[in-house]
């Protein structure tokens, strides 16, 4: 969210930025669709992922991993696999073999880690403590510039929510992950996912997911922002109930789109310029506008 803020404010520096909830360090998390960092951590994000003793599908299976499971990226293999249109390289990796305290080293596709996560701390006054969130991309159409994203919650190895959505993107956007905690009817934590490219031209969007006290999880919002430094800008944005001027079981969304043109030596003017205010109310079951202001 933070990166995505200050893309927007490099591209054009006279648009203007609606006030956002920044939380805090472990709530967010970015990672990267261009290549797996070498000794770093992540996680599994589906169940029993294939542990291989080498990259490939006809590599022997040494062990199913559960979601949520600590990997450490060792290597970067040269064998690639493609499934659902998302091409990722094989990955050796190590683990930690809890049952004998020795760790492994073997290998598994890179669509089954997550791309970004958040871990919470497994304290008691944190909401939904120990909870790991997950986010990555399932499928992608390259034709029309579009990732199917999943986002899930997992716990102990195992999964307690989960969501697929198709928005705009291609495999060289960077993935932009934020929880927060506004109060809204029947829901445990909002999560924001973004998936973006830093640089002018690109459009970016924040999908807005609730999970919900039955543990479905789901896309309630859709925005998108893009801007051409010193051409225009189109920008959406969100004001949660926690947010100043938010309202309880509510959400507020400002749109504003500008042009600008040359104006001599006074420099650039804007040229034309749309803007409206929304306001949607939150059910319990679903987001419903319920009116609209320009």
């Amino acid at each position: 969210m933070k990166s995505v803020l200050f893309f927007f404010a490099f591209c054009f520096a006279t648009a203007p930025l609606a006030a956002q909830y920044i939380p805090d360090p472990w709530m967010r998390d970015e990672g990267t669709l261009e290549g797996f960092v070498i000794d770093s951590q992540y996680y599994t994000m589906v169940t029993d992922a294939n542990f291989r003793n080498g990259p490939g599908t006809n590599s022997k299976v040494m062990a199913k991993l559960p979601i949520g499971s600590a990997v450490k990226i060792l290597e970067v293999a040269n064998e690639n696999y493609t499934s659902k249109g998302v091409t990722l390289p094989w990955v050796k990796v190590r683990i930690e073999k809890k049952a004998e305290g020795s760790p492994m080293e073997g290998y598994i596709w890179g669509g089954f880690l997550a791309l970004a996560h958040i871990q919470t701390p497994n304290e008691e006054y944190v909401p939904n403590p120990g909870v790991l969130y997950l986010t990555g991309v399932s499928a992608y159409d390259s034709t029309k510039h579009e990732i199917t994203v999943q986002v899930r919650a997992a716990k102990d190895g195992k999964e307690v929510a989960k969501t697929e959505f198709t928005t705009s993107g291609d495999l060289s956007y960077y993935p932009s992950f934020a929880v927060d905690y506004s109060p809204f009817m029947g829901v445990k934590a909002l999560l924001m996912v973004n998936y973006y490219y830093p640089a002018c031209g690109y459009p970016s969007g924040d999908n807005l997911l609730f999970w919900k006290q039955d543990d479905t999880m789901q896309r309630v919002l859709e925005l998108s922002s893009v801007s051409d430094g010193g051409v225009f800008y189109s920008s959406e944005d969100y004001i949660l109930p926690t947010d100043k001027g938010g309202i309880g079981d509510h959400i507020l969304v400002v749109k504003d789109m500008s042009e600008f043109g040359e104006m001599g030596e006074a420099g650039q003017a804007r040229i034309k310029q749309e803007y409206s205010v929304i306001l949607y109310k939150w059910t319990g079951k679903q987001l419903k506008k319920v009116k609209t202001w320009k």
